[in-house]
């Protein structure tokens, strides 16, 4: 119960932030200030439903071979869609467009490949997790096969993040991390060649290292996101007040959302964000170490891995810690497909603390 008050709390919370900082771009571009809004309430609301949904279903079902494999095969299919038929957006394409509705599958993929980890580890043995060939081998073959679609879109953000929450899967099952420490060159040098690999990648490192070399161009983003940051203060100027969204942080709604936080809601408003999503994850971490198996265990550390990463990054983005990489604050950010997702599959979590309780109950009455 209170893993659910919390999230509601943060969808909440998220709605009125969504609300604020998308006013004035959404009055200049659509003609109604509630534009973005009214599009993140609906896709709220049909997660919430997607969450309930998924509560009741059983996550041993979700996760046995005949329901996970076909679907582990669409969702990679659906990865290769945007490749012929989504508009290049600089330089990218991740969107599949059905008539007025946009989805992007990797959002699925995501959660998907986070099952497919957790069943792999949690039927692995001690000896198995131990082993190179048929414990680091088997998961980078397994993160090949994702990272493949999501190279030709290309999307770096997905790729860095499922990378991360898989290895953390991986690490909490007990692979033996010697192997770990084998590949991580390999891996530095994956993520190097990656970031490098175009122009525009190069440019967002280069406004990271110094924003202020071109303030107008490539380091405008970072720069208007930091005088938000700075011009909040501890009490901020109040809800609905932010001057950086009225045009100078581009998008200020999505990515770049916790600026517009700090700036209305100060340095207490922005800590009270950051106490939420850690009692958010305490309770994720609280639900998957009281799962009544380890695959239920994988499956919750993974989801809630899936948000602190995303978390992490975002904000180390709009603080200017991190180059901008185009992860979204999780229930936060506006954006239909990954707020859907996100919500709904917390419904796994809800099924693994359900059959949590029903185990004690069963030892109980025993």
């Amino acid at each position: 119960m209170e893993f659910l008050i919390i999230l509601m709390i943060i969808i909440l919370f998220g709605l009125i932030m969504v609300a604020s900082a998308s006013s004035v771009t959404a009055l200049y571009r659509q003609g109604d200030s509630l534009y973005f809004l009214k599009k993140q309430l609906l896709m709220a609301v049909l997660g919430i439903i997607g969450m309930l949904i998924l509560s009741k279903i059983d996550y041993h079902w979700l996760c046995s071979p005949n329901v996970l494999l076909p679907s582990l095969v669409v969702v990679w299919l659906m990865l290769f869609i945007p490749l012929f038929s989504a508009e290049d957006i600089n330089g990218a394409k991740r969107w599949i467009n059905l008539g007025g509705f946009s989805f992007q599958p990797s959002e699925l993929a995501k959660i998907m490949w986070i099952l497919l980890f957790a069943k792999v580890c949690s039927s692995q043995t001690k000896e198995a997790l131990n082993n190179f060939k048929s414990s680091w081998v088997t998961y980078a073959v397994m993160l090949g096969i994702v990272i493949l679609p999501l190279i030709l879109q290309p999307h770096k953000s997905a790729i860095l993040l499922i990378t991360a929450v898989c290895g953390i899967i991986v690490i909490i099952a007990g692979a033996n991390l010697k192997y770990l420490l084998a590949v991580i060159p390999i891996g530095i040098l994956g993520i190097t060649l990656l970031l490098l690999s175009s122009e525009y990648s190069v440019s967002r490192i280069t406004s990271f290292l110094d924003p202020f070399q071109d303030p107008t161009g490539d380091g405008w983003q970072v720069i208007q996101s930091l005088y938000a940051i700075g011009s909040g203060g501890l009490f901020g100027k109040g809800l609905g007040q932010s001057v950086q969204k009225a045009l100078y942080i581009p998008e200020p709604h999505n990515d770049f959302i916790f600026a517009v936080i700090c700036e209305e809601l100060g340095f207490f408003g922005a800590l009270l964000v950051i106490v939420l999503f850690f009692l958010f994850l305490m309770r994720c971490v609280k639900i998957s170490m009281e799962a009544p198996d380890k695959l239920g265990t994988l499956i919750g550390m993974g989801l809630g891995a899936l948000i602190f990463v995303q978390v992490v990054v975002n904000i180390c983005v709009v603080t200017s810690l991190m180059p901008v990489t185009g992860m979204p604050l999780p229930f936060f950010s506006a954006g239909g497909t990954n707020l859907f997702f996100t919500i709904a599959s917390m419904g796994i979590l809800l099924n693994i603390s359900r059959q949590r309780k029903t185990k004690k109950q069963r030892e109980e009455n025993k």
